[in-house]
């Protein structure tokens, strides 16, 4: 790689300029505001499970009756298996769980990224340290 640079120096430039891009991808805290913690009770409808990071799609319930569909990112499919969770295993069985999420940072309404999700029953999954 060292010598392609001597060769052709335009490549290290162009590479200094994609990087910050890809950093910036991973960071939970350039999305999201993680000093505003939320906690919501709804149900799972559906989840995402592709790489670069699985999306679980809540649903809440509002005042009213109304149905809000949170868009909520967690870790990666590799730390998912890793961790020995499946897919099945978050959907659970369309039971009622509440989540703690931090909101998007730019106010994207019903997006977060989820901490850790509670079932009825008890059992969690915890996907960020508590704060």
């Amino acid at each position: 790689m060292a010598a392609a640079l001597r060769k052709q120096p335009w490549l290290a430039l162009a590479l200094a300029a994609v990087a910050p891009a890809g950093f910036a991808h991973h960071s939970v805290g350039g999305e999201f505001n993680v000093h505003q913690k939320l906690t919501l009770t709804g149900v799972v409808s559906s989840i995402e499970w592709a790489n670069p990071h699985i999306y679980i799609h809540f649903d809440v319930k509002g005042p009213g009756g109304s149905v809000a569909e949170w868009r909520l990112e967690t870790v990666p499919v590799a730390m998912m298996r890793k961790a020995g969770l499946t897919k099945a295993m978050l959907l659970g069985n369309a039971e009622r769980a509440t989540v703690d999420i931090y909101p998007a940072r730019d106010g994207t309404p019903h997006l977060g990224y989820m901490l850790k999700i509670t079932y009825e029953d008890g059992h969690h999954y915890q996907f960020a340290p508590d704060k």
